[in-house]
């Protein structure tokens, strides 16, 4: 799940999400299959997109995971966009300068960009937004805007505006934005979708509250910025787009884009082999080799820009062993990763140690702790924080506590589910009595952010973008508290003083260097800290498999983004 979030996000600001399926972004793709030179683009025809996961929301201000995520990303546009390869931040439907103090980010809405009811797009359209994050009570971002001046206040229910965001008087679709303090992350972090004030405008009047959760547009949306517009959401099935005609970048060559809920990955294999789907993103490696036999389909593998692991509830009622770190570098070592990657992922990843992936400027250089396994050295660790075989050789504490341990992941997602079974084989070897546990995978996902207790172990994954931060993640303040209804992504529950002070040195330093190297100095210490601490095992970063039709043209998934162009995609009929 980086600072956010779970596919491939093509124009989202500094966000993480969960992902259902092997990491949907990635690194240099291996080809970019294009139309020939001869051929110009045929209008009409559908794309059909698989899925494993239907969607929880259409509100950007509610998306936690990116099957929401892509259907958000087709439908509002965001301010700015993350160059597909190197994650660049560059114009999308606006144009940005910076102070020179760093403090005012200035924005200008493209004078083409309207909403699909023909009213234009302005700078109010952008402040409705920023006062839904305000408003709401379930968004897992309102830290992405902490630093915007007022917005705490507003956001407390203290004060009815935010001084922070101005508008241009003398043109609408011009506004700044100004900060407390300088912020590392802010282009990114500020990057939102803009909401169409004539829809959500009475969803964030001084008097409402928490209106915008429950807006009946979450999920039946009317009025769009996208590539596409919403038509139809059958729910556990498909969700249904038409081409948006006023997309400012022009109507995009397709009729229709369709979001298929495929029942599991054996599914997704069947339909692309049958035509069913038009793509996937995250193809599982036990099926690249069957695929590749595939005489219709082409396939492009990059490394992913995510990672799958293992969380831990540090703070579990049941689990209570996860608390001591000594218990979880013994589940480290415990597990043989490098044969989880050879017989799980079949060699399609690569062992990940931190919160950093490869694909990164902050990925950790120092020397990191590698666990390579080693039981007797689990064992070892275990014995020292209290826990003894018992009579029937499951380990217990002093208290006579039973080391029992379920590990949750999501159901339909083979890889996982493979992952869980042998996870559990190999500590049920150390003597903890452990069991995977499938579930679907949006109930999965409510609980990690509500951080409900019941959750012993989680195997799910990171899709990282926007900016390298880690703050949503990672930082004590995201830790959810299910007493006042907070939520977060610190679903592990850890914390660490110093990780903390890390984590803000690199967001917002003291000395107001955002460079590269300053940052990176931050971010090895965070990392250090992590892999000392183990609040996950990190499991390892795979490679994304996209698979397509070969009658798909202009599609080439990047790093950053697989959806940024779809309105130049189209398909041979």
């Amino acid at each position: 799940m980086q600072h956010r979030t779970i596919t491939a996000l093509p124009v989202v600001g500094a966000i993480a999400i969960l992902i259902a399926t092997a990491c949907t972004t990635g690194g240099q793709t291996t080809a970019s299959p294009t139309a020939a030179a001869s051929e110009q683009p045929q209008k009409g025809g559908r794309i059909i997109e698989g899925t494993i996961s239907d969607i929880a929301t259409m509100q950007p201000i509610l998306v936690n995971d990116t099957a929401s995520g892509r259907i958000t990303d087709l439908i509002y546009e965001n301010l700015l966009i993350q160059d597909p390869q190197n994650g660049e931040t560059k114009p999308r439907v606006a144009t940005f300068s910076q102070s020179t103090d760093g403090l005012t980010y200035t924005y200008e809405i493209n004078a083409k960009a309207n909403w699909s009811d023909g009213k234009p797009i302005i700078a109010d359209d952008v402040l409705t937004a920023l006062e839904g994050y305000g408003k709401s009570k379930k968004t897992v971002r309102k830290s992405n805007f902490q630093d915007v001046v007022g917005f705490k206040d507003y956001s407390d229910g203290k004060a009815t505006t935010i001084p922070g965001f101005k508008a241009d008087s003398s043109n609408p679709k011009k506004f700044s934005i100004t900060l407390t303090k300088v912020s590392c992350p802010a282009i990114n972090d500020l990057n939102i979708k803009p909401l169409p004030t004539q829809i959500f405008g009475k969803y964030v009047q001084d008097s409402s509250k928490d209106e915008i959760d429950s807006a009946p547009e979450n999920t039946q949306p009317t009025v769009f910025s996208g590539q596409f517009k919403f038509v139809e959401w059958r729910k556990g099935d498909q969700v249904i787009l038409s081409k948006n005609d006023t997309y400012w970048q022009g109507a995009p060559n397709v009729d229709q884009y369709i979001y298929k809920v495929l029942a599991n990955q054996t599914a997704v294999a069947n339909a692309l082999k049958t035509g069913e789907i038009t793509f996937y993103v995250g193809l599982q490696a036990k099926d690249l080799a069957d695929m590749q036999t595939v005489d219709s389909v082409q396939i492009q593998k990059y490394p992913a820009l995510g990672y799958t692991f293992i969380g831990w509830n540090t703070a579990s009622p049941t689990a209570v062993g996860l608390g001591d770190k000594r218990v979880r570098q013994a589940l480290a070592f415990g597990i043989d990763m490098d044969q989880v990657i050879k017989a799980v992922v079949f060699g399609e990843a690569t062992k990940n140690l931190a919160h950093h992936v490869k694909v990164q400027w902050a990925y950790p250089t120092s020397n990191l702790n590698q666990y390579t396994y080693d039981k007797n050295k689990a064992l070892q660790l275990l014995k020292d924080a209290g826990w003894t075989p018992g009579a029937d050789g499951i380990l217990q504490n002093a208290q006579g506590k039973k080391f029992n341990l379920t590990i949750s992941t999501n159901s339909g997602n083979t890889e996982r589910e493979t992952l869980a079974q042998v996870a559990a084989e190999q500590y049920k070897a150390l003597g903890i009595n452990a069991k995977a546990a499938p579930e679907a995978f949006q109930g999965l996902v409510t609980k990690l952010t509500t951080g409900d207790s019941t959750l012993e172990a989680t195997i799910i994954g990171w899709s990282l973008t926007g900016d390298v931060d880690p703050y949503s993640i990672w930082h004590s303040s995201n830790i959810p508290d299910p007493a006042s209804g907070k939520t977060g992504f610190g679903f592990t529950y850890f914390k660490d003083p110093a990780m903390d002070k890390a984590i803000e040195e690199a967001r917002n330093p003291s000395n107001s260097d955002c460079s590269t190297a300053a940052r990176k100095k931050q971010y090895e210490t965070f990392n250090q800290i992590l892999n000392e601490n183990q609040p996950y095992n990190f499991g390892y970063e795979n490679n994304t498999i996209a698979v397509s039709q070969k009658t798909m043209h202009n599609f080439a998934p990047a790093p950053y983004s697989t959806i940024y162009n779809a309105f130049q995609w189209w398909v041979k009929q």
